[in-house]
């Protein structure tokens, strides 16, 4: 059993710091927008991965192969991200005062934000796929067991997470004026850059 956990532990963490989207847009949002909003993106990433493990979980494999083999589906995933890449990189460009004008505005939607960067990126169901298969030979398929691991996954996850928002927010002061413009425009290129490669490795 304790092979079990620290191996749910580890992955937990694993995937706190995989370099995708989410990852970069959490910081960006605690350094910019505050620890409540970058907290509210956050879970709207963990509600995706939840329905992504459900998906593997109970998830057909006829079904798991036509999202594998259509090409729509990687493309429209990589296609949002370029916009959300684009609309950072244009963020950048905004002053200050307008921008946090904007932020109020739309408070409400960084758990949809959050949701939706981790929901396109079709990328993150083949990982939770390939986690399931992992899992389910480590505790012989035991139901209860496999749950147990997802939970472990998901609980390790958000508290890593708790504490990259907190750091990244106590370190904000030096995140100000141009500094702050510089790393939206960072997030807004590496953005793009996921975008262009889900794009092409749909033609692969």
């Amino acid at each position: 059993m304790l092979e079990v956990i620290l191996y749910a532990v580890t992955l937990g963490i694993t995937l706190s710091f995989a370099a995708g989207p989410v990852f970069f847009v959490i910081i960006e949002t605690s350094i910019s927008q505050g620890k409540t909003k970058a907290l509210m993106l956050d879970l709207g990433a963990a509600l995706a991965d939840v329905i992504f493990i459900l998906i593997a979980f109970y998830g057909s494999q006829s079904l798991i192969s036509s999202l594998e083999d259509n090409i729509w589906v990687s493309l429209i995933g990589g296609l949002a991200v370029i916009v959300f890449g684009g609309y950072y990189i244009l963020k950048s460009k905004t002053p200050g005062q307008f921008k946090n004008r904007v932020a109020v505005k739309r408070k409400r939607l960084f758990f949809f934000k959050g949701f939706l960067l981790n929901f396109l990126n079709v990328g993150v169901l083949f990982y939770w796929i390939a986690t399931t298969v992992a899992i389910g030979s480590l505790v012989h398929h035991e139901r209860s067991k496999m749950i147990m691991v997802y939970a472990l996954i998901m609980l390790t996850y958000l508290t890593v997470d708790m504490f990259k928002i907190y750091f990244a927010n106590k370190f904000k002061e030096r995140f100000k004026g141009r500094n702050l413009q510089m790393v939206e425009k960072v997030i807004g290129l590496i953005l793009l850059l996921f975008g262009v490669y889900i794009v092409i490795r749909a033609f692969l």
